[in-house]
């Protein structure tokens, strides 16, 4: 059996070995309460060492846009020469995404290391027998904080995994906290309003550590800032920090954005698609003013480069142009999918037939992404994604029925969707899939020809 062999199976059992574990996400928090706490995550750690204790950190949660300001503060400090650690979830493609160094995710064989170093904590917790066991997240969160570690990062950007508050994210004391936009997200597990989720998300504001802001509801806002100030915390909204001069918009090469933070001027260029990546570039902007201010320092010709750097897939992503244009978009929820409306009338005026391929996992609304998008006259072509908590056909077309919704068409798998979508469109349409992050990344894969990773092995539980 050659090397490259022995890797890829143990890595394969590795990732079998983590997969194994509970997933608490497909919970509700009003069903099963006691597993939404960080007192396992704390268990776990301790008998690490607590790996996580004396590093840097910066700390993101929020609704939507975390994940790309996580992508480009990470890829920011990184130009300016400093080791960096980022740690985000869900991956797109492979598992190992989830855990960089300097945007580099971990090779197969780290990642099996990880998995197998940290196993014999993982035991030991489930044999105290008073905590439970150890869910898959908190153990995909240990893996990134020992793995920061001991691979000497100078600072690891961390991004929420779920909410803020009982994330097991949250037992970091980081640099500075960041909060881009919230919106109605996770509703069974956060709650069913703004000030709900604003609370738990801004549960990350720890006492005395800095917060930036992102343009927030007003709603929110106000939960934010109640939050920052019985922790005494500073609270700084990004756009009070960073203002915009210019901007020139390059279609489908990105933006032009001309920033400025006190009197000096900052030009980047965006490529990420989409007005909305203006506002996460000037979150990354405020977060990096605001950790010079405790030694993290950083030049601004060199942020800029390394932002422009950024590539994150399956967010306002063009995979393809011919013969028909095909564009990706995670968009999940009626905030999300309201900026990606935006985002394809801005970037295809020219468009003729728009047909969407919509997925959505359970725990999100698919009429709210629906509703957001029959201002441009969608046909839409429904389907089930690999994901375990991908909605049936059947559920999709229930819920999009009781808002009066109609769907043109429906497939068993994305790569039908897909197939569907091409025979019915001519030049000049475009395919747009959205929903989620995984009905996106699976498009990316087929147009791609990126072999998807597969998990045969996992037993998941009955649906709800």
């Amino acid at each position: 059996m050659s090397s490259t062999t022995t890797v890829r199976s143990k890595y394969q059992k590795a990732v079998s070995k983590l997969l194994s574990l509970a997933d608490f996400e497909r919970k509700s928090r009003a069903n099963d309460p006691p597993d939404f706490h960080l007192k396992r995550i704390e268990r776990l750690l301790s008998y690490l060492d607590n790996p996580h204790h004396g590093q840097k950190y910066v700390h993101v949660a929020g609704s939507k846009g975390k994940g790309s300001t996580s992508a480009m503060t990470a890829w920011a400090l990184a130009e300016n020469g400093y080791k960096i650690g980022l740690f985000t979830s869900p991956s797109i493609h492979k598992i190992t995404e989830r855990i960089r160094i300097n945007g580099t995710p971990v090779s197969e064989a780290e990642f099996a290391s990880l998995v197998n170093n940290l196993w014999p904590a993982v035991e030991k917790v489930t044999a105290d027998g008073d905590i439970g066991i150890v869910s898959v997240f908190e153990l995909e969160t240990a893996m990134a904080f020992y793995h920061f570690a001991n691979a000497g990062a100078d600072i690891s950007v961390i991004e929420v995994g779920l909410g803020g508050r009982l994330d097991s994210t949250n037992v970091i004391t980081p640099l500075v906290s960041v909060i881009t936009p919230i919106s109605l997200d996770h509703v069974a597990v956060l709650g069913d309003t703004i000030p709900q989720i604003a609370s738990e998300k801004a549960g990350i504001i720890k006492p005395g550590v800095p917060v930036i802001s992102s343009p927030q509801l007003p709603e929110a806002n106000e939960v934010i800032k109640t939050k920052a100030a019985e922790r005494n915390s500073d609270l700084s909204a990004s756009e009070s920090v960073v203002s915009i001069n210019d901007q020139q918009n390059l279609g489908l090469n990105g933006v032009k954005v001309d920033f400025q933070i006190d009197q000096q001027k900052i030009p980047v260029h965006i490529k990420m698609l989409g007005n909305h990546q203006i506002d996460n570039a000037r979150t990354t902007l405020a977060t990096l003013n605001q950790l010079s201010k405790v030694g993290v320092t950083s030049q601004p010709a060199k942020s800029a480069t390394g932002i422009s750097k950024v590539e994150w897939h399956a967010r306002n992503q063009l995979v393809s142009t011919d013969p028909v244009n095909i564009f990706v978009d995670g968009a999940h929820n009626d905030a999300s999918a309201r900026v990606l409306k935006n985002s394809i009338e801005k970037l295809f005026p020219k468009r003729c037939k728009l047909i969407v391929i919509l997925s959505v996992v359970r725990g999100h609304d698919p009429a709210a992404v629906a509703r957001e998008l029959l201002a441009l006259n969608p046909i839409f072509i429904t389907t089930q994604t690999r994901h375990p908590k991908s909605l049936t056909n059947s559920e999709l077309s229930e819920a999009l029925g009781a808002s009066k919704i109609s769907i043109n068409a429906s497939s068993s798998s994305t790569h039908s969707a897909l197939e569907q979508a091409k025979k019915i469109a001519s030049k000049g349409d475009l395919i747009l899939g959205a929903g989620s992050l995984f009905v996106a990344s699976e498009i990316v894969e087929i147009e791609h020809g990126i072999e998807p990773e597969l998990y045969p092995d996992i037993k998941l539980p009955p649906r709800p």
